[in-house]
């Protein structure tokens, strides 16, 4: 019997967890699994734990506190993986979660329709406690596995900020030269290639909290960890006068064939200094270094409003647009921006603001034509 790998979800496992509770059938029209994932995570109180075999999720459980007791929910062994003991292992994963962080008590509901699994947790120690439940819904999401089929546009959610998303694309490396850092003040772009997580925090926070840069700042240090350090991906810092003024990231392992610019921005102290021009053609010569047949970008309405035209004047093309919901800025200490209390303005066409690729896909890309 093959013993599961147990770590804690990542943005990048959302689809297939939420292909695991459907086959397990655990996925019901009043529970948006997308949204409990995110509320989960963001609320710094919980964790989606996985098991894996192979690499593959197979396993799950959505474990979390409330300040009083522990709470599981999810418990999910995929169909084919079922027999083997995993579910044990999961729930055990769960009960070595709250443990670690002193709460003296798991709960769980079982729904009427599901009472065959009463035995199970029995089996695990669980008792059956008298009490009654009583529950008032604030939020109906019945519907939401339609979402993401729809063409329109989803309307503002007072749970996360939407923007419009505009996709960009390079299909041919630049025939231009190479353009010059400015003579004055001395600037040099160096590589990043072991940054420590607090050091990354600070070019983030720092570049990205004008633009409500939010979803790594959700990130425990563990999963940013495995992100910035992963072989796939490169983080350049550039220095002027031998200080922080901006970085830049590209991912080379997103799409075979493919480099994503995935984070480009500067420090507020330094836009309106002439830096942008050479930071950004400098990057697009780096993501071409390893000569794919595509380099792409995207921005959102809340970029610097010259971000995409910026990025179009240095040969980008957009290919798409969509309708992204972010996570409330609020939730880590941001403001929420006034443009955007009444949902995503309309994308205009056009100082170099930065661009956040974490966010979560709530609408569907429509391709522009070229």
């Amino acid at each position: 019997m093959s013993q599961l790998e147990i770590r804690a979800a990542r943005y990048r496992d959302t689809e297939e967890i939420v292909a695991l509770w459907q086959a397990a059938d655990l996925a019901v029209p009043h529970n948006d699994p997308y949204e409990d994932i995110r509320f989960c995570r963001d609320s710094r109180h919980g964790e989606v734990l996985l098991g894996l075999l192979g690499g593959v999720i197979v396993a799950s459980v959505l474990v979390g506190h409330d300040g009083h007791r522990g709470w599981i929910y999810y418990v999910a062994v995929h169909p084919d993986n079922q027999g083997a003991r995993h579910g044990k292992a999961i729930v055990e994963a769960a009960e070595a979660w709250l443990t670690a962080r002193g709460v003296p008590k798991v709960q769980l509901l079982i729904r009427e329709t599901n009472t065959a699994v009463r035995a199970f947790y029995e089996r695990l120690g669980y008792i059956d406690e008298p009490r009654l439940i009583m529950t008032k819904r604030f939020v109906d999401h019945t519907g939401w596995e339609h979402r993401g089929k729809d063409e329109s546009a989803p309307s503002h959610d007072e749970t996360g900020i939407w923007s419009t998303v505009t996709y960009l694309e390079m299909l041919e490396r630049p025939t231009r030269p190479t353009v010059p850092p400015p003579s004055r003040p001395r600037v040099s772009l160096v590589r990043a290639k072991s940054p420590t997580v607090s050091f990354y925090r600070y070019l983030y926070d720092t570049v990205g909290g004008p633009w409500t840069w939010v979803s790594r700042r959700f990130m425990d240090d563990e999963t940013l960890r495995d992100a910035i350090t992963s072989p796939d991906v490169e983080i350049y810092v550039l220095w002027v006068e031998g200080v922080p003024a901006g970085y830049g990231e590209v991912n080379r392992g997103a799409k075979p064939g493919e480099v994503e610019l995935t984070y480009f921005g500067l420090m507020p102290e330094f836009i309106g200094m002439g830096l942008g021009w050479y930071f950004i053609n400098a990057m697009i010569d780096i993501a071409w270094a390893s000569d794919p047949s595509r380099i792409w970008v995207h921005t959102c309405d809340l970029d610097h409003p010259r971000a995409l035209g910026n990025y179009q004047k240095a040969g980008f093309k957009v290919f798409g647009q969509a309708v992204e919901r972010e996570i409330d800025p609020r939730a880590v200490g941001l403001p929420f921006p006034e443009s955007h209390r009444n949902g995503p303005p309309s994308p205009e066409g056009s100082t170099w603001g930065g661009t956040d690729t974490d966010a979560v896909t709530m609408g569907k890309v429509v391709p522009l034509k070229r």
